[in-house]
């Protein structure tokens, strides 16, 4: 009987250090680039303002440069998770809001970049190296209109 216990207690040991170190990698800060999945995007799909949500995604950006061009920018922005989405959005007229097609054909929930917060699929990110550079986005946006 004694054995039983120890086999028990030994599995229950693995199992929380297994969610321990989970959870210690989804909530460490990263990249935004490796959080967006951003070497396999294939498509970028975004809104023009001012959002409408009856209005789905009313631009797309396919060619290689642009998207090599977005992910470049992702590149230089590190994030790191707070939670969930609980968001209220302090700077409306500063927002970015996009969705991705990859490479496997994923397709993302809608994301927000606004400032120094991320809404990436369920997830709020915090920028840790921000704010955005909302100037830059608007030219990318005006480029592909």
């Amino acid at each position: 009987i004694k054995k039983k216990y120890v086999y028990i207690l030994s599995f229950l040991i693995m199992i929380a250090l297994f969610m321990t170190i989970f959870r210690w990698n989804d909530y460490r800060e990263k990249k935004l680039v490796d959080v967006l999945d951003g070497e396999e995007i294939e498509k970028i799909l975004f809104n023009e303002p001012p959002f409408d949500e009856e209005i789905a995604f009313n631009r797309t950006v396919s060619d290689q440069d642009s998207i090599e061009e977005f992910v470049n920018f992702l590149k230089q922005y590190k994030v790191k998770k707070v939670g969930t989405r609980n968001f209220s959005s302090k700077y409306p007229n500063e927002q970015f809001s996009f969705q991705l097609e990859y490479t496997d054909e994923r397709l993302t929930y809608p994301t927000l970049l606004e400032r120094d917060t991320v809404l990436a699929e369920h997830d709020q990110y915090i920028v840790t190296n921000g704010p955005i550079d909302y100037k830059w986005i608007e030219d990318f946006r005006d480029k592909h209109e």
